[in-house]
C-alpha cells in the first residue's frame, strides 16, 4: 500500500528516512500544537500529520476509508480526536526524552568516557609540554650533509615554497625550505636544533664564512604545534562540556578517535614517549 499521502502530509519523500519523519513531525507539531496555534485549521492539520506520523513509524496501522466514514462508525469529535491527539504527542516527547537521556547516560558509563577521562590529563599535559617547547631552550647535535633531492617540491602554501629531502651521515632524513648549492656543496656540515622536551627538529643551522645560515625543518609534529594543541584539548573540552546535545556526542567521537587516536601516534613517533616522561633530558 502506497504510503504516499502521508510523507506529502508532512512534506516528505517517500524516501525519507525513520529519523527524517521524526524530524519533520516535530518540526510541524511545534507550529501547529493547540497550544501554539488554537485556530481550527491548525488543529486540524495537527491532527493530519500526528496521523502520517503514527503510520508512517508503524505506531499505528492505516484505516481503509468507506465513503465519508473514515473509521467505518461514527466520526470522533473535532475536539476529542485533537485531545487524544495532543496526548500522544506528549507521550511521544516523553519517551525521546527519555531515549536521550538513556542515550546520555550510556556514552557517560561506556569504556569511551573512561577512555575520553584519561585522554584529557595526557591532553593537557602534552598541550603544556609543546607550548613549552615553543619557549625552551633548544638541543643542538652535529651532522653532515650526504645526498640531497634533486626534485624541487612544492609546500602546498598559498605562496610556492621551495622544499627539498636532504640526507645525513646519520642515516636521518629532512625537508627543509630553501636548499642552496653553498649549504650542501660548500658548507655540508651542520647542527640539528631540535625542541627540548620532544627532540623535533626545527632547523638545520649551517655555519658559513663566520654567519649562520638557519633552514627550517618541514614536515615535522613541531611544524604543526599549532594544531596539534587544540586537537589534544578536545578531550578535556569534552569532558567540562558534558551536555545533552548533539555537540556532545560530535566531541564524544572526535575525543576518542581523533584525539586520542593522535597522541597515541605522536607518542610512538621518533620516542616522543621517552622524551616525555623525561621531560626531554633524555
Amino acid at each position: 500500500m502506497s504510503l504516499k499521502k502521508y510523507y506529502n502530509r508532512l512534506g516528505l519523500s517517500e524516501a525519507a528516512s525513520s529519523e527524517d519523519v521524526r524530524r519533520q513531525y516535530r518540526k510541524l507539531a511545534m507550529k501547529y500544537h493547540p497550544d501554539r496555534n488554537p485556530s481550527e485549521s491548525a488543529q486540524e492539520e495537527f491532527l493530519q500529520i500526528t496521523e502520517a506520523y503514527e503510520i508512517l513509524t508503524g505506531k499505528k496501522k492505516v484505516i481503509h476509508s468507506r465513503g465519508s466514514n473514515r473509521t467505518g462508525s461514527a466520526r470522533p469529535q473535532q475536539k476529542e480526536r485533537v485531545r487524544e491527539a495532543r496526548k500522544r504527542h506528549y507521550e511521544q516527547v516523553i519517551r525521546e526524552q527519555q531515549e536521550t537521556e538513556m542515550y546520555f547516560k550510556g556514552l557517560l558509563k561506556s569504556r569511551g568516557w573512561k577512555v575520553i577521562k584519561f585522554s584529557a590529563v595526557v591532553g593537557v599535559i602534552l598541550s603544556l609540554c609543546l607550548t613549552l617547547d615553543l619557549f625552551l631552550p633548544h638541543h643542538f647535535s652535529k651532522d653532515r650533509i650526504t645526498h640531497y633531492a634533486l626534485d624541487v617540491y612544492s609546500s602546498g602554501q598559498a605562496i610556492d615554497k621551495r622544499v627539498s629531502l636532504v640526507k645525513t651521515s646519520k642515516n636521518e632524513e629532512y625537508w627543509i625550505g630553501e636548499l642552496d648549492f653553498s649549504f650542501y656543496g660548500q658548507y655540508p656540515d651542520f647542527y640539528v636544533q631540535e625542541s627540548w622536551i620532544f627532540h623535533d627538529p626545527t632547523h638545520l643551522v649551517s655555519i658559513q664564512r663566520g654567519r649562520f645560515a638557519l633552514y627550517p625543518v618541514e614536515y615535522t609534529y613541531f611544524s604543526f604545534v599549532y594544531l596539534l594543541i587544540p586537537i589534544f584539548l578536545v578531550p578535556v573540552f569534552t569532558w567540562y562540556y558534558r551536555r545533552k546535545t548533539i555537540t556532545f556526542t560530535i566531541l564524544y567521537y572526535l575525543s576518542i578517535y581523533l584525539s586520542t587516536g593522535l597522541m597515541i601516534l605522536f607518542l610512538v613517533s621518533n620516542m616522543h614517549w621517552l622524551h616525555f616522561l623525561t621531560l626531554g633530558f633524555v
